[in-house]
């Protein structure tokens, strides 16, 4: 932890609280990988978790269920050596495959892919309307307006906010056909991260109903958003998740963060890539690279799963993430 912590580069990914609750909520094996000088100094590292799977296979993943994962490094020259180390870990343990969520140096082991832009910026002004300046006029409008139709927000960590925020998830993730994080992911995600200060739970309501939701993690100088849901889709005319993206930043702010990670988007999502682009985010490649084999194309079968969820009662989403989460990684 000493080694992460004078990393500016490191974010909630890298804490081992995070590990923790892959560990507790999948049953994952987490371990570190980590280089050290002459002296016995770490000088680069990057976390990782097996995952065992009868569906999916044997493999390290760095990390599952995390956008991405850098490793931590001191120089060029010990991300080199950080680099070789895997590979000869690969090798020795006999892993299938290891998927590092970052680019690492080139070598004929590595096989590298990109399929989703990374989206962060940096939001330091101090005062309201600073900070309002910096988005665009259309998100501009929309905070405002949100604000004067009397959405309010409420931010906490308790069961009761992660209960909240579960049935906007499960209902935002049936409308896209895809399977919700098992219901104790979530609780665990309380415990071991949310309760020792390292985020929080937003929710927006429309009178008594709650009607958007918004999970932030923050650790170091970085403000990571990771989830967002919202309820009845007759109400997103309201904004309320532009006015719960807004609360994190301006918290973000007023606590010193300077950095705002807005997750990947895929490269072809043109819709969703737009919408972090009026805030201000900058795009990046987000490489992922590949020790051992590259994962397997399943676009019919997504799709299929897809299409069932969408067409069918809730507890089918739930059921589905349940059954496939600790699979998938």
């Amino acid at each position: 932890m000493e080694f992460i912590s004078k990393q500016p580069a490191a974010n909630i990914f890298h804490h081992p609280f995070w590990l923790l609750n892959l560990e507790d909520s999948y049953q994952y094996r987490t371990f570190i990988v980590a280089v050290e000088d002459e002296s016995r100094q770490i000088v680069a590292g990057v976390p990782l978790a097996e995952v065992n799977s009868r569906i999916t296979g044997r493999r390290w993943v760095s990390l599952p269920f995390s956008d991405h994962c850098a490793p931590l490094f001191e120089s060029e020259t010990a991300l080199d050596a950080l680099t070789n180390a895997l590979i000869a870990l690969w090798r020795k343990n006999n892993i299938p495959k290891v998927e590092l969520r970052w680019a690492y140096p080139s070598r004929p082991e590595i096989q590298a892919t990109q399929q989703h832009v990374l989206h962060t910026a940096q939001f330091c002004k101090t005062t309201e309307e600073d900070m309002l300046g910096q988005f665009r006029r259309k998100i501009r409008y929309c905070i405002r307006t949100t604000i004067e139709r009397g959405v309010r927000v409420e931010m906490g960590t308790t069961k009761d906010h992660l209960q909240q925020f579960y049935r906007l998830q499960t209902i935002t993730r049936k409308r896209h056909g895809i399977p919700v994080q098992p219901w104790h992911y979530f609780e665990n995600l309380g415990r071991n991260v949310l309760e020792k200060g390292l985020g929080g739970v937003l929710l927006a309501y429309a009178g008594d109903a709650c009607i958007a939701g918004e999970v932030f993690l923050h650790f170091q100088q970085t403000v990571t958003m990771k989830y967002g849901a919202s309820g009845n889709i007759n109400l997103t005319d309201l904004h309320p998740n532009h006015l719960l993206d807004w609360e994190v930043i301006k918290w973000g702010c007023t606590h010193g963060y300077k950095n705002f990670d807005a997750g990947r988007s895929a490269i072809d999502n043109e819709g969703l890539r737009q919408y972090k682009a009026k805030w201000g985010y900058m795009e990046q490649p987000l490489i992922y690279s590949y020790i051992g084999s590259m994962p397997k194309e399943e676009g019919k079968m997504i799709d299929i799963i897809n299409a069932v969820i969408r067409r069918s009662p809730l507890w089918v989403c739930r059921l589905a993430g349940e059954l496939l989460y600790r699979h998938i990684g």
